[in-house]
């Protein structure tokens, strides 16, 4: 995990102002997306690192192989996944704050999204991260910008994100190996649920009506 961090020690940039060619990056044979054409590539022990200066931002995607950890068996170790790498990036930098914290679905895999927002002094610096984690290799996304672009840099940011692809058949069973086998089961229960909140409505609506009937039978006798 803190091999991930190393990019927070990229000096961050001056921002160019021009339009800009693109290209796609094959991180490898699962993933790719679209950056500007002159990024670049650092490797260090197995990790790439890839960054570049876009019109309104800066660029950081990370790609760290997970070694000999053990293999995920629940969605909820993914979560915790997450939550660890969050951690991390809050050791690393106390100063700032996470907001926007959210899971999400990237083509059909189950990613996490958050900002950090830090102020360097000068002003404040908003960073959106996006984790991806599949069994063999990690991957980190970053859109770096300063709050006064916001407004300019969202269609970017939107873009830059938007760029990542996977293929088709690579789902959530390439992340924990569970995922799926519950969905039927799931689904019964709420079946199952459901009928029986109806046999109780039905029941009580029996009841009421009874009650009803027999309340109008004990008038007539009375009359």
């Amino acid at each position: 995990m803190k091999k991930i961090l190393l990019s927070f020690n990229i000096v961050l940039f001056g921002l160019a102002g021009s339009a800009q060619t693109t290209k796609k990056v094959r991180l490898d044979e699962v993933v790719s997306l679209t950056l500007p054409a002159d990024v670049r590539k650092i490797d260090t022990l197995g990790q790439q690192t890839y960054t570049a200066n876009s019109r309104y931002g800066y660029m950081i995607v990370s790609r760290v192989p997970n070694g000999e950890q053990k293999v995920l068996k629940k969605e909820k170790e993914l979560k915790k996944i997450f939550k660890d790498y969050i951690k991390e990036v809050q050791a690393g930098l106390p100063e700032g704050t996470i907001t926007d914290s959210k899971d999400t679905i990237m083509n059909k895999l189950e990613v996490h999204d958050f900002v950090l927002r830090t102020d360097t002094g000068s002003g404040v610096q908003l960073r959106k991260f996006r984790i991806l984690y599949t069994k063999p290799v990690t991957y980190t996304f970053q859109y770096l910008y300063d709050e006064q672009r916001q407004d300019v840099a969202a269609e970017e940011m939107k873009a830059f994100f938007a760029g990542i692809k996977s293929p088709p058949e690579l789902d959530g069973t390439d992340q924990y190996l569970t995922f799926g086998k519950w969905q039927g089961v799931s689904g019964t229960l709420i079946i199952i649920g459901v009928s029986v909140i109806a046999v109780i409505i039905f029941v009580i609506l029996m009841v009421r009506r009874k009650r009803k009937h027999d309340m109008l039978i004990d008038n007539l006798y009375q009359k």
